[in-house]
Parts: C-alpha cells; sequence; structure tokens
C-alpha cells in the first residue's frame, strides 16, 4: 500500500551555474505552470525566504485530487564560489583547459571515458579540437595574408598589420563558434572539477560539510515525511559528498525519522570519480552506495551528450557491491531514462536536440505529454521517490550509441 505523503523537505543543488537561487526559483515557478495543463497539479510558489546564510527557500503548495502537499524548496547555495571561480579571461580559460586536457590524456581519464561512454568523451575533445583548428586556422590566414601582401609590394607596417588583422578576424570568427556551442562553460567545469580531485578548493570542502550538517538537522527535527536531495549535473558531485558526510555525522540517519532520497540528475560522477587523486570521494561515493535504506534514483537522457546516460556511476568507478548486500536487492542507483522523446512533439524535440543547453536544462523543465519523469510531481507530489519509481525496473547493460568497447 503506498502511503500518501503530505510534507517534504527538498535539499537542491544546482550544476556548475553562477545563477544564484532565484534563477531557479523562477524556473520552477514558471516550469510548474506549463506542466500543470499536463499532469493537472497546480502548485503555487511562495515567496523566498532565507533559512540560513548559505541557502534560500521557498514553500510549495500542491494540490492533488481531495488533498494537499506542502513542500519546504531550500537551495543550498555554492553559487558565490562558481562565481569566485568563473574564469573571464578567454586565454587562461583555453590555456586552463589545455593542462587539464593534457593531464586527462596521462592519466588514462579519457580514455576511461571514452570506454564508459563516448558523449562524454566527445564533449571533451570537441573543444580541444576546435581551439586547435582555429589556433591553426588563424596562424595560416594571418600567414598567408603577409605573404600576399609582401608579395604585393606594400610597406612593411601594412604587410604586419594585414596579417595580424588577418589572424584576428579568424579567431574572432572562432570566438563566435564558442558563443554558440557555449563550450566555455564546459571548460570552466573541466578546470573547477580538476582542483576539487587534488583538494584544492577548501572552501568548497567546507561548504559541503555544512550542508551535511543542516541535513542532519532537518533529519533530526522529524518535520517532514520524506527529504529528498536533488543534485543536477555537477550537483550530483555534490550531493553525494554531502549525503556521505551526513551519514559519517549521523549513521543512522536513514533508519529513523522521514524517508531519506537522493535523486541525480544528468550526473557526471565519474568527471570526479575517475581522477586518480580522488579518493576522499570514491569513499562517498561507497559510502552513499551502501546506504541501502536511501533511495536513490538516477534520471538521465541518452540524447544528453553532457553526462553519462544510464551508467551506472558507482560500478563505472570501480566500487563493488558490499558483501552483505541482499540477493535480491534492487539497484544502486536505480537508473531510469527521461524518455525526452515521449514527453514532446516531434518538433520541439528535435530543436531540443539541436541545443546541448537547453538538453541538459530540460530535467528542470517541463514536457508536452505525461509521462514517467515528472520533476514538479516528483518534487512536489504525495508520493516518496522509492514509492513513485517503486515498480521501474532499472535499466542495465544499456549500450544504444553509448558504448563503443565492451
Amino acid at each position: 500500500m503506498v502511503s500518501q505523503l503530505k510534507k517534504r523537505h527538498v535539499f537542491y543543488l544546482s550544476g556548475f551555474d553562477p545563477r544564484g537561487p532565484a534563477f531557479y526559483r523562477r524556473l520552477y515557478q514558471s516550469e510548474s505552470a506549463k506542466q500543470a495543463a499536463v499532469n493537472g497539479m497546480a502548485i503555487s510558489v511562495g515567496k523566498s525566504a532565507k533559512p540560513s546564510k548559505l541557502s534560500q527557500a521557498w514553500t510549495l503548495q500542491a494540490n492533488i485530487g481531495d488533498g494537499t502537499v506542502e513542500t519546504r524548496y531550500e537551495c543550498l547555495r555554492w553559487d558565490d564560489l562558481i562565481r569566485k571561480h568563473w574564469q573571464r579571461n578567454e586565454l587562461r580559460i583555453v590555456l586552463d583547459f589545455c593542462r587539464v586536457f593534457a593531464m586527462c590524456v596521462g592519466n588514462g581519464m579519457l580514455w576511461r571515458f571514452l570506454t564508459t561512454a563516448w558523449p562524454p568523451f566527445v564533449a571533451a575533445v570537441v573543444p580541444f579540437l576546435l581551439i586547435m583548428a582555429v589556433l591553426s586556422l588563424a596562424l595560416g590566414a594571418g600567414a598567408l595574408a603577409v605573404y600576399a601582401l609582401g608579395a604585393a609590394g606594400v610597406s612593411a607596417a601594412l604587410v604586419w598589420a594585414g596579417g595580424l588583422g588577418a589572424f584576428a578576424a579568424v579567431m574572432q570568427l572562432g570566438r563566435l563558434m564558442e558563443r554558440r556551442m557555449n563550450s566555455y562553460w564546459l571548460l570552466r567545469i573541466y578546470a573547477f572539477t580538476e582542483k576539487q580531485a587534488v583538494d584544492k578548493l577548501p572552501d568548497l570542502e567546507e561548504r559541503l560539510d555544512i550542508f551535511a550538517q543542516q541535513l542532519v538537522a532537518k533529519a533530526k527535527a522529524a518535520q517532514d515525511d520524506e527529504i529528498l536531495l536533488v543534485g543536477h549535473s555537477t550537483g550530483s558531485i555534490m550531493a553525494i559528498s554531502v549525503l556521505a558526510r551526513a551519514l559519517h555525522i549521523e549513521p543512522a540517519l536513514a533508519s529513523q525519522g522521514p524517508r531519506i532520497s537522493l535523486l541525480t540528475l544528468g550526473q557526471c560522477i565519474p568527471l570526479l570519480s575517475f581522477w586518480p587523486r580522488a579518493e576522499r570521494f570514491r569513499c562517498e561515493l561507497a559510502s552513499v552506495f551502501e546506504a541501502r535504506q536511501i533511495d536513490w534514483v538516477d534520471f538521465t537522457a541518452p540524447t544528453d551528450g553532457a553526462c553519462f546516460a544510464l551508467i551506472d556511476p558507482v560500478a563505472a568507478t570501480g566500487i563493488t557491491h558490499p558483501k552483505n548486500a541482499e540477493p535480491n536487492a534492487e539497484p544502486r542507483p536505480k537508473l531510469l531514462s527521461t524518455r525526452y522523446v515521449t514527453l514532446f512533439t516531434p518538433q520541439t524535440y528535435a530543436a531540443m536536440r539541436r541545443n546541448w543547453y537547453r538538453h541538459h536544462f530540460q530535467y528542470l523543465m517541463a514536457g508536452e505529454k505525461a509521462g514517467d519523469y515528472d520533476f514538479f510531481a516528483i518534487t512536489a507530489g504525495n508520493q516518496t521517490l522509492g514509492e513513485r519509481f517503486r515498480a521501474k525496473a532499472s535499466v542495465t547493460n544499456f549500450t544504444g550509441l553509448k558504448k563503443v568497447f565492451h
């Protein structure tokens, strides 16, 4: 029998996004209104408040049939740290990325990406190839202009001015291509994650400790039926660390009080767990994996090239099942596909697939048709995460177009 949830607390961790909670509140409000036309669930979004210096929250009131569900939606803030590390100097962005790219080639990470799932490999390699191609074309254009102007007998000043102009024109074309692709966002993420892997972000580690303490305090207050921790994109990495540290503070966290649930969306956990020096994070990932009282559902889209879609991040990292695991226990995490193709008209779906950035944010947005994946029903509905997807089987041994080596 499914219990009817009445009160929930959501802790939300965004991806590597300098925009703060105000952006995500507006997004939730506008998209939940669109989704109401699909699922019939009217959600009123309350005013924003600050329960702490490091979070911002608002109340969600969902009317479902004859009942009402109240959800406190709290954004755990690390956008200030992101802005602190949001490199604006384009040359520095490129140099940092090239350094990290070389390290990933040298330590074998790039090969692990390729043998685990090719889209993240492509997402890492294409910017490097683009940078090299633009630089080569710019140098070639500059040299050609110098040669042509020199052969025409113009002054030395005009020769060099023409060469520099041709070089700058091609480089500017490359910048316009980057803006269309939005690749600098990815380049910043790679550089930030490398720092996280080698323990060069003490401010982030301190923040994650504080978030873990907040989660434990909320669980001990026992005011909710469910505490749902949501991590989107690189926020899935942060969610793993927060939950693992909360379990370290209070080992009985999941065995008493409200149901603790973990929802990871568009996860890119191997982006950190594959780093050779990320031992602490791998231990945290193992800790969350072994906490079998906690429901963990991982939603990804096979067409989302910015995530490790339908790839078990625990198994991919090399963490094995504990010896005392139940023989018939559900896979952890439960891997499910958003199946966007069923949620949109063919025209909308085709347009979304051409925009990787939009595609990667669809996890937090409304669909045009009803389906199993409904972010707003999950975060404001009357079922816990585990109950909602209890009957759904986890995707196993997915290959599709993801793996090219076995």
